[in-house]
């Protein structure tokens, strides 16, 4: 079984294609992630939450 250059390359390149693919999936998760994290701070800010210190305690 003969292995041919254009099928080697092909391979090579849609390996290469998905190894970007998954790249800009997980940069994306994480700016989603980011955007989350900061969405409930601001909300937390909103309601008030985590401004004052129990110094009761």
């Amino acid at each position: 079984m003969e292995v041919s250059p254009a099928g080697v390359m092909a391979q090579g390149q849609a390996l290469i294609q998905s190894g970007i693919a998954v790249g800009v999936l997980r940069k994306s998760l994480d700016i989603e992630a980011q955007q989350g994290a900061a969405l409930v701070k601001l909300m937390d800010q909103g309601a008030g939450l985590g401004q004052r210190i129990d110094t009761s305690a």
